[in-house]
Protein backbone atom coordinates (compact mmCIF):
# COMPACT_ATOMS: atom_id res chain seq x y z
CA UNK A 1 0.00 0.00 0.00
CA UNK A 2 1.03 3.67 -0.53
CA UNK A 3 0.25 4.31 3.48
CA UNK A 4 -2.06 3.48 6.32
CA UNK A 5 -3.82 6.79 7.00
CA UNK A 6 -4.96 5.30 9.98
CA UNK A 7 -1.71 5.16 11.74
CA UNK A 8 -0.78 7.48 14.16
CA UNK A 9 3.14 7.58 12.20
CA UNK A 10 1.72 8.68 8.95
CA UNK A 11 0.36 11.62 10.59
CA UNK A 12 3.31 13.55 9.28
CA UNK A 13 2.85 11.93 5.78
CA UNK A 14 -0.61 13.59 5.43
CA UNK A 15 0.70 17.32 6.23
CA UNK A 16 -1.31 19.58 4.03
CA UNK A 17 0.38 22.91 2.54
CA UNK A 18 -0.95 25.67 4.72
CA UNK A 19 -4.49 26.98 3.31
CA UNK A 20 -5.18 23.96 1.14
CA UNK A 21 -6.15 20.07 1.29
CA UNK A 22 -2.34 19.47 -0.92
CA UNK A 23 -0.23 17.50 1.28
CA UNK A 24 3.01 18.51 1.42
CA UNK A 25 5.13 15.00 0.98
CA UNK A 26 4.70 13.72 -2.14
CA UNK A 27 5.23 9.99 -1.34
CA UNK A 28 7.47 9.25 -4.74
CA UNK A 29 4.57 9.63 -6.56
CA UNK A 30 4.63 12.94 -8.44
CA UNK A 31 5.31 12.32 -12.29
CA UNK A 32 3.93 8.89 -12.02
CA UNK A 33 2.35 7.82 -15.15
CA UNK A 34 -0.71 5.94 -14.55
CA UNK A 35 -2.57 3.75 -17.58
CA UNK A 36 -6.31 4.41 -18.60
CA UNK A 37 -8.40 0.96 -17.85
CA UNK A 38 -10.57 2.03 -20.35
CA UNK A 39 -8.72 3.57 -22.70
CA UNK A 40 -5.29 2.15 -24.20
CA UNK A 41 -4.31 5.66 -25.98
CA UNK A 42 -5.33 7.58 -22.78
CA UNK A 43 -2.29 7.88 -20.29
CA UNK A 44 -2.38 9.53 -16.98
CA UNK A 45 0.37 11.31 -14.94
CA UNK A 46 -0.07 11.96 -10.91
CA UNK A 47 0.23 16.00 -10.54
CA UNK A 48 -0.43 15.75 -6.60
CA UNK A 49 -1.30 14.37 -4.03
CA UNK A 50 -4.47 15.35 -1.38
CA UNK A 51 -5.62 14.81 2.27
CA UNK A 52 -8.48 12.68 2.92
CA UNK A 53 -11.42 14.45 3.60
CA UNK A 54 -13.67 12.93 6.41
CA UNK A 55 -17.05 11.10 5.43
CA UNK A 56 -16.04 9.87 2.13
CA UNK A 57 -16.89 6.49 1.78
CA UNK A 58 -13.29 4.87 0.95
CA UNK A 59 -11.42 7.82 2.86
CA UNK A 60 -7.44 7.84 2.40
CA UNK A 61 -5.81 10.01 0.08
CA UNK A 62 -6.44 11.57 -3.09
CA UNK A 63 -4.22 11.92 -6.35
CA UNK A 64 -5.01 14.74 -8.68
CA UNK A 65 -3.59 13.25 -12.24
CA UNK A 66 -3.68 15.03 -15.82
CA UNK A 67 -4.11 13.04 -19.18
CA UNK A 68 -1.89 13.41 -22.29
CA UNK A 69 -5.10 15.87 -23.79
CA UNK A 70 -5.03 18.29 -20.62
CA UNK A 71 -7.82 16.76 -18.56
CA UNK A 72 -7.88 16.59 -14.93
CA UNK A 73 -9.34 13.82 -12.56
CA UNK A 74 -8.92 12.28 -9.19
CA UNK A 75 -8.55 8.60 -8.17
CA UNK A 76 -8.66 7.35 -4.47
CA UNK A 77 -6.42 5.55 -2.86
CA UNK A 78 -7.63 2.18 -2.93
CA UNK A 79 -7.91 1.89 -6.34
CA UNK A 80 -4.82 4.14 -7.03
CA UNK A 81 -3.08 1.19 -5.20
CA UNK A 82 -4.85 -1.32 -8.12
CA UNK A 83 -3.76 0.51 -10.95
CA UNK A 84 -0.11 1.19 -9.66
CA UNK A 85 -0.11 -2.51 -9.41
CA UNK A 86 1.25 -2.11 -5.52
CA UNK A 87 -1.53 -4.65 -4.75
CA UNK A 88 -3.96 -6.98 -6.44
CA UNK A 89 -7.94 -6.97 -6.52
CA UNK A 90 -9.28 -9.73 -4.07
CA UNK A 91 -6.72 -9.35 -1.10
CA UNK A 92 -7.26 -7.20 2.11
CA UNK A 93 -7.05 -3.91 2.65
CA UNK A 94 -5.65 -3.45 5.75
CA UNK A 95 -6.34 0.52 6.02
CA UNK A 96 -9.85 0.30 4.50
CA UNK A 97 -10.75 -3.29 6.62
CA UNK A 98 -12.54 -4.54 2.96
CA UNK A 99 -10.90 -6.43 -0.03
CA UNK A 100 -9.57 -4.58 -2.93
CA UNK A 101 -11.51 -4.48 -6.24
CA UNK A 102 -11.20 -4.76 -9.94
CA UNK A 103 -12.02 -2.39 -12.86
CA UNK A 104 -14.95 -4.46 -13.30
CA UNK A 105 -16.05 -5.13 -9.90
CA UNK A 106 -19.21 -3.44 -8.18
CA UNK A 107 -17.60 -0.88 -6.05
CA UNK A 108 -15.01 0.22 -8.18
CA UNK A 109 -15.03 3.58 -8.95
CA UNK A 110 -11.27 4.74 -9.98
CA UNK A 111 -11.23 7.87 -12.42
CA UNK A 112 -13.73 11.00 -11.41
CA UNK A 113 -14.40 13.91 -9.89
CA UNK A 114 -17.24 14.92 -6.71
CA UNK A 115 -17.71 17.92 -5.00
CA UNK A 116 -14.04 18.06 -2.97
CA UNK A 117 -11.98 17.41 -5.71
CA UNK A 118 -13.48 19.86 -7.94
CA UNK A 119 -13.11 22.33 -5.19
CA UNK A 120 -9.45 21.07 -4.76
CA UNK A 121 -8.65 21.87 -8.25
CA UNK A 122 -9.83 24.62 -8.73
CA UNK A 123 -8.48 26.24 -6.03
CA UNK A 124 -5.12 24.63 -7.17
CA UNK A 125 -5.63 27.15 -10.51
CA UNK A 126 -6.47 30.34 -8.79
CA UNK A 127 -3.40 29.62 -7.16
CA UNK A 128 -1.66 29.61 -10.43
CA UNK A 129 -2.92 32.48 -11.41
CA UNK A 130 -2.05 34.34 -8.48
CA UNK A 131 1.44 33.43 -8.69
CA UNK A 132 1.34 35.38 -11.84
CA UNK A 133 1.11 38.65 -9.98
CA UNK A 134 2.50 40.51 -7.25
CA UNK A 135 1.66 39.40 -3.68
CA UNK A 136 -1.52 40.20 -2.15
CA UNK A 137 -3.05 41.92 -5.57
CA UNK A 138 -6.53 41.82 -6.34
CA UNK A 139 -7.60 39.39 -8.95
CA UNK A 140 -9.94 41.73 -11.34
CA UNK A 141 -13.48 40.67 -11.33
CA UNK A 142 -14.68 38.84 -14.47
CA UNK A 143 -11.50 36.58 -14.48
CA UNK A 144 -12.24 33.60 -16.29
CA UNK A 145 -10.63 29.97 -16.04
CA UNK A 146 -11.24 27.10 -18.51
CA UNK A 147 -10.37 23.64 -17.21
CA UNK A 148 -11.04 19.84 -18.49
CA UNK A 149 -12.21 17.90 -16.24
CA UNK A 150 -12.56 14.11 -16.92
CA UNK A 151 -15.48 12.59 -14.33
CA UNK A 152 -14.96 8.81 -15.45
CA UNK A 153 -15.59 6.42 -18.66
CA UNK A 154 -16.90 8.23 -21.10
CA UNK A 155 -17.91 11.60 -19.43
CA UNK A 156 -15.27 14.65 -20.26
CA UNK A 157 -16.28 17.83 -20.19
CA UNK A 158 -14.96 21.42 -20.25
CA UNK A 159 -15.88 23.99 -17.82
CA UNK A 160 -15.57 27.93 -17.79
CA UNK A 161 -15.98 29.67 -14.65
CA UNK A 162 -15.89 33.15 -13.94
CA UNK A 163 -14.50 35.23 -10.90
CA UNK A 164 -17.49 37.09 -9.14
CA UNK A 165 -15.38 39.26 -7.28
CA UNK A 166 -11.57 39.14 -5.18
CA UNK A 167 -13.01 39.96 -2.09
CA UNK A 168 -14.17 38.92 1.86
CA UNK A 169 -17.78 38.81 1.83
CA UNK A 170 -17.86 39.76 4.92
CA UNK A 171 -16.39 43.02 5.32
CA UNK A 172 -15.48 43.95 1.58
CA UNK A 173 -11.57 43.58 1.92
CA UNK A 174 -9.48 42.15 -1.25
CA UNK A 175 -7.70 39.89 -2.06
CA UNK A 176 -9.88 36.82 -0.74
CA UNK A 177 -7.49 34.30 -0.74
CA UNK A 178 -9.19 31.43 1.48
CA UNK A 179 -10.00 28.07 0.40
CA UNK A 180 -13.44 28.50 2.72
CA UNK A 181 -14.61 30.84 0.70
CA UNK A 182 -13.77 29.78 -2.48
CA UNK A 183 -17.23 29.19 -3.49
CA UNK A 184 -18.34 32.43 -2.90
CA UNK A 185 -15.51 33.93 -5.64
CA UNK A 186 -16.33 31.58 -8.52
CA UNK A 187 -18.77 31.03 -10.52
CA UNK A 188 -19.66 28.04 -13.08
CA UNK A 189 -20.88 29.99 -15.99
CA UNK A 190 -20.43 26.98 -18.88
CA UNK A 191 -19.92 23.11 -19.49
CA UNK A 192 -19.66 21.83 -22.65
CA UNK A 193 -18.15 18.53 -24.38
CA UNK A 194 -15.13 19.16 -26.40
CA UNK A 195 -16.18 17.87 -29.62
CA UNK A 196 -12.73 16.21 -31.24
CA UNK A 197 -11.93 15.55 -28.04
CA UNK A 198 -15.02 13.99 -26.52
CA UNK A 199 -15.81 11.85 -30.04
CA UNK A 200 -12.05 10.32 -29.92
CA UNK A 201 -12.38 9.14 -26.06
CA UNK A 202 -15.75 8.06 -26.52
CA UNK A 203 -14.51 6.07 -29.64
CA UNK A 204 -11.57 4.70 -28.01
CA UNK A 205 -13.85 4.10 -24.93
CA UNK A 206 -16.48 1.74 -26.25
CA UNK A 207 -13.99 0.02 -28.96
CA UNK A 208 -11.91 -1.51 -25.35
CA UNK A 209 -14.97 -2.04 -23.83
CA UNK A 210 -15.74 -4.52 -27.08
CA UNK A 211 -12.55 -6.02 -27.28
CA UNK A 212 -12.68 -7.35 -23.57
Amino acid sequence: MILNPNRPEAKHLLTCIPGTRMLQETLGLIGTRVPDPFNILRTWQIQCLYAPVRGRALGGLRAKLIDNLGFATFCNQRDLEVLLNITKPGEWCFWLGEDYVGIRDQGWVGFGVDADDLMDDLYDRELSIRAQHPPRTILPEGTQIRRLIHDGPPIDYEELVNLMWDMDPQTGYGPDERFETLEERWRSVERTMPRERGRLWQSIYQRTLSET
